[in-house]
């Protein structure tokens, strides 16, 4: 399971990558796992445009876990009774979260 963020300012967020052991994403897309982290360190504050390259993260302890689960209320075409079945999912920067795009309308 691939979870990319571009939430930098969540406490998840490690080199783009998301560390929560559960993501919930809500009807409307937003990422309702987000947790706002005053103090970000150097992997969440990581500056692409200067350095052209993502630096890797850390290794997801949960990725290949069979506990990670996404829960989702969307209208997607990956919501499967309440589960997302997508291989992995990308949440970008929204107004006050995160906002799933991966999202596809069924």
């Amino acid at each position: 399971m691939d979870l990319k963020c571009k939430k930098t300012n969540c406490k998840y967020n490690n080199c783009y990558a998301c560390m929560s052991r559960k993501i919930k994403v809500s009807r409307n897309c937003e990422c309702s796992t987000f947790i706002r982290d005053n103090n970000p360190n150097s992997n969440q504050r990581q500056d692409i445009s200067r350095d052209m390259f993502e630096t890797a993260p850390e290794i997801h302890p949960y990725r290949h876990n069979r506990d990670l689960s996404i829960e989702c209320s969307a209208e997607c075409l990956f919501n499967k009774d309440g589960i997302c079945r997508a291989n992995g999912i990308s949440v970008m920067n929204g107004k006050n979260s995160g906002v799933c795009i991966t999202n596809i309308e069924p």
